[in-house]
C-alpha cells in the first residue's frame, strides 16, 4: 500500500495535516469503542435475519495486492457526470469482508474513511481486526470514494524524495497545485459527497443489499449524514464516531481545537510554543538534518508553519502526543531532527490521502461558507494562528 512518491504536503505543509493520520485515529478510537463496536455488532439482536446476498456473484477473491485474501474485491463503473448520466466512465473499488457465521444478517456494514482523501476499500486490512466482532454477523463493506485509492484517484504526488518538498515555500506549493490540477484525471467539480453518495447508493444496489448501517469517523460522519439525507430509506443504523456536522467550515476552528488539545495534554507548554514560533517568524533557521527514512542529509529552513502543522498532526496520536514536550524542547536549541522524523511518523497514512480529492471537496463544500474575516477572527489570539489555515484557504482560491 505505501507509494514511494510521497504525496504532497502543502501548501505550507498543512492542507493534509488537516485530515491525517485516520489510522492512528482510528486505533485509539475503536480500541475505546467497545460499547460502540457492541451496539454495532448487536444491531440486529432479537431479529429473525434474513440471508445476505452473496458478493461472489458480483465479486472476486481479493488478491494480496487488492485487500484482505479472505475478502472479496472488484468495482462498479459509474458516470463521472452522474447529472448527465452520459460520457466517461470511472470504476469505484469495491472491497466486501463476508460475515464469518452461519447466522448472517441482510443488512452489511458500510464503512465511511475521513479525510477527506482517505480510501476505505484500500483500508480494509486495518479495518477487518477492529471489526471483528461486526464481522460475525454482518458483511463489512468498504468502498474507495471516488477521487481516492484506486476509484480514479485525484491524486498530487511530489517528484522526489527530500525534505524541501515538507518544508517548501507556500508560493512553490501554489504552483505545484496548480499544475497538479491541470493534470487531474478528472473534473473536480464532480468529485464531492453528494455525488460521492449517491455512487454508494447504486454499489449497494449493484452488491443486492436492501439497507445498510453506516460506521463514519470525522469526515466520514458528513459523509454518513449526506447519504442519510438522500437516501434514508436505505439505512437501518447510523453510527457517527467524532461528528462533523453539517454546518461545520473546515478549517476556520482548527487553530482554536489544536490549541485546546494541546493545553488539555500539556499545562504551562504553550508559552514556550508561542516564543518558539516567534523566533522562526523573525529568523527561521537554516539546519542541516537527516531525512527520517532515507538518511540523506540536507540543508533546510525550518519556518514556524512547518513546526505548527508537525505539532497538530501529532496531537492526534497519545503515542506522538506524548514525545511533544521533549522534541519542542530540542527545537528550542535549533534540533529539529526528531521533530522532522514525527513528519514521518504516519507515512503509509499520509500515502493514502489523495490531495486533489480533499480539494475538491472543501474548497466546494466549506471554502464558499466562510469569509477571510471568519478565518481571522478565529484564529485571533490562539497559539497556532492562521499557520494551519492559510495553505487551504489560497488553493481554494483557485
Amino acid at each position: 500500500m505505501r507509494n514511494r512518491a510521497k504525496s504532497r504536503r502543502n501548501p505550507g505543509a498543512t492542507i493534509e495535516s488537516l485530515a491525517l493520520n485516520l489510522r492512528w485515529r482510528l486505533r485509539r478510537r475503536l480500541r475505546s469503542l467497545g460499547a460502540t463496536v457492541a451496539l454495532t455488532a448487536g444491531l440486529g439482536a432479537g431479529c429473525v435475519p434474513a440471508s445476505a446476498p452473496l458478493v461472489s456473484a458480483r465479486l472476486h477473491p481479493c488478491a494480496s495486492t487488492e485487500g484482505p485474501t479472505d475478502g472479496y474485491c472488484g468495482g462498479l463503473d459509474v458516470y463521472e457526470d452522474r447529472s448527465a448520466a452520459a460520457g466517461r466512465r470511472i470504476r469505484l473499488q469495491i472491497v466486501v469482508l463476508p460475515s464469518i457465521s452461519s447466522d448472517v444478517h441482510a443488512d452489511p456494514l458500510v464503512f465511511l474513511a475521513g479525510g477527506p482523501g482517505q480510501a476505505a476499500a484500500q483500508m480494509a486490512s486495518l479495518v477487518q481486526p477492529m471489526f471483528r466482532k461486526v464481522q460475525r454477523t454482518r458483511d463489512i463493506v468498504l468502498v474507495d470514494q471516488r477521487g481516492t485509492g484506486k476509484s480514479n484517484p485525484l491524486n498530487c504526488r511530489a517528484g522526489g524524495d527530500s525534505l524541501h518538498d515538507l518544508t517548501e515555500s507556500d508560493e512553490r506549493a501554489i504552483d505545484d497545485l496548480k499544475g497538479c490540477l491541470a493534470r487531474l484525471p478528472g473534473d473536480p467539480r464532480l468529485y464531492t459527497t453528494t455525488i460521492a453518495m449517491d455512487d454508494l447508493d447504486e454499489v449497494r444496489d449493484y452488491l443486492g443489499y436492501d439497507r445498510i448501517n453506516l460506521y463514519g469517523g470525522s469526515y466520514g460522519t458528513r459523509a454518513a449524514l449526506v447519504y442519510l439525507r438522500r437516501h434514508g430509506d436505505r439505512v437501518r443504523s447510523i453510527v457517527l464516531d467524532g461528528v462533523a456536522p453539517m454546518d461545520m467550515r473546515l478549517p476556520v476552528y482548527a487553530a482554536r481545537d489544536a490549541q485546546r488539545a494541546c493545553r488539555a495534554a500539556y499545562p504551562g507548554l504553550s508559552g514556550r510554543v508561542r516564543a518558539l514560533f516567534a523566533r522562526l517568524d523573525a529568523q527561521p533557521p537554516r539546519v542541516r538534518v537527516a531525512h527520517p527514512r532515507t538518511g540523506v542529509a540536507e540543508d533546510i529552513e525550518v519556518s514556524s508553519k512547518v513546526v505548527a502543522s508537525i505539532v497538530f498532526t501529532a496531537l492526534y496520536s497519545p503515542l506522538t502526543a506524548s514525545i511533544l514536550p521533549s522534541l519542542i524542547e530540542r527545537a528550542e536549541h535549533d534540533d529539529f531532527q526528531g521533530l522532522l522524523a514525527l513528519a514521518f511518523a504516519g507515512e503509509s497514512a499520509t500515502d493514502a490521502m489523495s490531495l486533489g480529492m480533499q480539494l475538491s471537496v472543501l474548497c466546494s463544500e466549506d471554502s464558499p461558507r466562510y469569509t477571510p474575516a471568519d478565518i481571522q477572527r478565529e484564529a485571533s489570539g490562539t497559539l497556532f494562528g492562521t499557520r494551519l489555515l492559510s495553505g487551504q484557504v489560497k488553493a481554494c482560491q483557485f
